[in-house]
């Protein structure tokens, strides 16, 4: 039936609305515009890859505080001379420091008002870890190889960010927070005969297994160390660092949780559906939480549903923290 006059200026009126939701959606679709554009254009990988890590520093750049400024780069930390304090009566041991690094990071968080980087060339910095707020690895495909190597990357941070806090600590300084670590992949790698190297399962799956490997029995019962917070695959779901409640013991558990990569939103009729990419403007929101600055959840959180269960993804599930099990709750 054809619409009379009236219902087309509606429904016309109705489409220019105000909606956030769709505003965040677009957020991660212009990403993958742009980067189309330039895949069309130029086949070669990698210069999509470093393309990609470009277009995501700048957006991170435009969605917080000028306090904080983003780059890619190093982390420098300091440690106490392994010289014998007999050496010299003139050594002062405490400034006689020898210093190492993390590994490149792919995009770092940083403030940039009370810590000045240690150099900065445009994008590039060599940062104190006072300064770090946000660390993000970014994958142009995802497989459990690249799994384990973003985690094996954390960990290495991780323990040197460690050794650096006790280190400040035994001169009477402290470093009272731990950076928030997340992994964003763009897509899924498929093989030559089309399937998929992973999912959302497999994914959370490998993160568990890789700090299980990796870790000690001590530094998985103390949580002491800086962990993966998030890793989102664009477009197809969200895998969190999580709490649950564990129903055959009741007890309280820890995990790493799947669920949907795609905003709900309700229509006309009051029914959910899914919209577009949830997980930039996720990755945003986590960043946002990293930062000491008033956080405010209207402004980040744009989902039209708090039910995780609803219209959940096809992987959606818990791999227990410390048995590596399917949770069963």
């Amino acid at each position: 039936m054809q619409q009379s006059g009236t219902e087309r200026r509606k429904a016309y009126l109705s489409s220019k609305r105000g909606d956030l939701t769709s505003y965040a959606s677009m957020v991660g679709q212009e990403f993958e515009a742009r980067v189309d554009q330039l895949a069309q254009l130029v086949g070669h990988e990698p210069s999509v890859g470093a393309y990609k890590e470009s277009l995501l520093r700048g957006a991170i750049a435009k969605f917080i505080p000028k306090r904080y400024s983003v780059g890619t780069g190093f982390v420098v930390f300091t440690r106490e001379s392994r010289l014998n304090d007999e050496t010299s009566d003139n050594l002062d041991l405490h400034n006689l420091k020898e210093h190492y690094t993390s590994r490149q990071l792919d995009i770092v968080v940083y403030d940039d008002y009370s810590f000045a980087p240690l150099l900065k060339d445009g994008e590039f910095v060599v940062l104190r870890p006072e300064s770090v707020r946000s660390i993000v690895e970014v994958k142009g495909y995802i497989k459990p190889g690249n799994v384990r190597d973003t985690v094996d990357s954390f960990i290495d941070f991780g323990r040197k960010w460690i050794d650096y806090a006790q280190y400040r600590k035994r001169w009477g300084g402290e470093l009272e927070h731990f950076p928030t670590l997340l992994l964003l992949a763009w897509n899924v790698y498929v093989d030559n005969d089309g399937r998929p190297a992973c999912d959302g399962k497999t994914v959370r799956q490998e993160i568990v297994k890789c700090y299980r490997d990796a870790l000690s029995a001590a530094e998985l019962a103390s949580r002491n160390i800086p962990l993966l917070d998030s890793a989102y695959l664009y477009n197809e779901c969200v895998i969190n660092r999580c709490g649950y409640f564990r129903e055959r013991d009741q007890k309280s558990r820890e995990g790493y949780s799947t669920s949907r990569g795609k905003f709900i939103r309700y229509d006309s009729d009051r029914k959910p559906t899914l919209s577009g990419d949830c997980t930039i403007a996720s990755l945003l929101a986590s960043i946002h939480l990293s930062l000491e600055t008033p956080f405010n959840s209207d402004f980040s959180y744009f989902d039209q549903s708090m039910q995780t269960k609803l219209l959940a993804h096809e992987c959606a599930g818990i791999t227990d923290w410390d048995s590596g099990e399917e949770a069963d709750a």
